[in-house]
């Protein structure tokens, strides 16, 4: 059925059998089965949540374990600032590549075998890294953690879609995140105190070491969420999904304002361990103490969402937090200029930053998710994917920055905030066209 002309008009496509059908936010419907329970009226199974937890944070644990080693990596190698970050951004660009592959692969195929596969394929990744001998080698490995990691979380958030398809999929992902952040929360502290204990290469053995305890319990405990599409769906059907899914303005507003808020955090947390190394000589380990202002602001904020119920809650509260984003990296910025340049001026400010960014993420990621029901790995998958581009574009860019001073990248923070904001009013203006002028 061709799309009525007209702004965010519902559009249905039909592929090989299949009806996908997009639409805005007061028309959310669930595409399942005729006549099948969803997952969502049978119940999440018992222990599944920690276990999904564990998948979605096989990408952040990875990343906040190694941001701490970074310095230690540029000092093995004597390489530069710039090309050590890639042992980040490579990992981010290549995640990015595969979360798009991941989430249409897991919507023709079933969640549970995508998650398995990337579990193994990020625990021959973490060998390779742990056992390179060049920056060359690391970064080569990286991609490969990075590949099978795109399946892990990409997938593990698809399961929640199959669960909830209604608004309280947000809550979820919020309480997902609760859960996850019992382990990132430590992350870069614990990276901190083995890279100084045992060398550059240790974090490496534990990110080896969880991936396996994580796979033997996927491979037990992971059921099968997937709703069966009518018809077999090739992959080529799977594409023009993709497509249909993209072309949506709305799920793009939410593609772009997701990105945009995890590139301010992770540009920031990448160029902080290199400004408490080279301009204050900090060790380590000081840069897992002081993230925990980040970690504990969005721990809270997701904490917050995961308490609300109902869909026009969850709205408004994510539209205060976008603002709230926006006012705390701006005051960071402003301490800084002013003179005030111990870390507790760049890293207090964060607080309130990554709380307003616990309110707004999950419910920008769930309206995107719910923009097209039936093929929450698709939307998933590319809610992921702008993320990941959009984060692996600020790590690098902030490799070039000088790490003698904070200005830079607090600027950087402040401008990205007021890009949100922008992202925000084309979000709502899309999703509530009735109420634009």
């Amino acid at each position: 059925m061709r799309a009525r002309p007209g702004r965010f008009a519902l559009r249905h496509r039909r592929i090989h059998g299949t009806q996908i059908r997009l639409c805005r936010r007061s028309e959310l419907v669930t595409a399942t089965q005729e006549g099948s329970p969803t997952a969502a009226e049978t119940g999440a199974p018992r222990g599944l949540f920690p276990l999904l937890a564990a998948c979605s944070a096989l990408g952040p644990v990875s990343t906040l374990l190694l941001i701490s080693a970074l310095p230690a990596i540029r000092e093995e190698f004597g390489a530069s600032t710039a090309a050590t970050q890639a042992v980040i951004s490579v990992f981010l660009f290549t995640f990015a590549a595969g979360i798009p592959l991941a989430g249409p692969l897991s919507d023709r195929y079933g969640r549970r075998p995508l998650v398995l596969g990337g579990l193994a394929i990020f625990f021959i990744g973490s060998l390779l890294a742990y056992l390179a001998p060049t920056l060359e080698f690391v970064v080569i490995a990286r991609a490969i953690q990075a590949a099978g990691c795109a399946a892990a979380t990409t997938v593990s958030r698809a399961v929640l879609g199959d669960i909830y398809p209604d608004w309280r999929l947000a809550r979820a992902l919020a309480n997902l995140t609760l859960v996850m952040m019992i382990g990132t929360s430590v992350s870069p502290y614990l990276g901190g105190l083995i890279t100084e204990t045992n060398g550059w290469h240790a974090p490496f053995l534990f990110l080896l070491a969880f991936s396996g305890i994580v796979g033997i319990f996927a491979w037990r405990a992971l059921p099968e969420t997937r709703v069966s599409h009518s018809g077999a769906l090739s992959l080529t059907a799977v594409g023009k999904a993709s497509v249909g899914v993209l072309r949506n303005r709305a799920f793009l507003g939410c593609a772009i304002d997701a990105g945009v808020i995890y590139a301010l955090y992770l540009g920031f947390i990448t160029v902080a361990p290199y400004l408490l190394a080279d301009m204050l000589g900090r060790p380590a380990t000081d840069f897992g103490i002081y993230i925990l202002f980040l970690s504990s602001g969005y721990f809270l904020g997701n904490l917050y969402v995961s308490r609300l119920r109902g869909h026009a809650d969850l709205e408004r509260v994510a539209r205060f937090g976008i603002w709230l984003q926006a006012a705390a990296a701006c005051a960071a910025f402003g301490f800084v200029l002013m003179g005030l340049t111990h870390p507790v001026w760049w890293f207090g400010p964060m607080l309130p930053l990554a709380f307003a960014q616990g309110l707004s993420l999950p419910h920008i990621t769930a309206t995107a998710v719910r923009l097209a029901p039936g093929y929450a790995g698709t939307a998933s998958g590319m809610i992921g994917f702008s993320q990941q581009v959009c984060a692996a574009i600020a790590v690098q860019a902030m490799g070039f920055v000088p790490t003698s001073d904070p200005l830079p990248v607090l600027g950087f923070c402040a401008a990205l905030s007021l890009v949100s904001i922008g992202a925000m009013i084309l979000l709502d203006r899309l999703l509530h066209p009735q109420q634009t002028p």
